[in-house]
């Protein structure tokens, strides 16, 4: 399978899912782990949302590092590696439209002033454990 198909695949796959658990790691080196909503754009960039008084918000604002996992329902999962970064405010009408069109329910955490967050993927995996041997495909960026 060539890396654009393999791309377009797990791009669908994340799209078919609203929900992720987020992983971080406090500057004292104790992860924290939790469960977000997330929109995924062609790139392959996961956006998602949280406020400023969460350890998450506080953990990214120091280590920028963050690994996601999607999908644990019928056997397939992608485990996500990467770096968030607070989406600028010259691109956050563009990230905020992609995101609201996808989590309409996020509207309102927007509005009580959640920030904006994009990871930009370093590695993917997809798993697909139905499949015998499994299926697993890696993605290096």
């Amino acid at each position: 399978m060539d890396e654009d198909h393999t791309k377009r695949m797990i791009l669908e796959f994340l799209r078919k899912h609203t929900l992720a658990v987020i992983a971080t790691c406090h500057r004292n080196g104790i992860p924290e782990a939790a469960t977000i909503d997330l929109s995924v754009r062609d790139n392959l960039e996961i956006v998602f949302s949280t406020f400023t008084h969460t350890r998450k918000f506080d953990n990214l604002a120091e280590r920028p590092g963050v690994a996601f996992v999607v999908g644990w329902d019928d056997n397939i999962t992608v485990q996500y590696e990467g770096e968030a970064t607070r989406v600028p405010a010259a691109d956050i009408e563009q990230y905020l439209e992609a995101y609201l069109t996808s989590l309409p329910s996020a509207r309102e955490f927007i509005e009580r002033g959640a920030v904006m967050f994009k990871a930009t993927p370093r590695w993917i995996r997809y798993s697909d454990f139905n499949k015998e041997p499994p299926e697993l495909i890696e993605i290096q960026f």
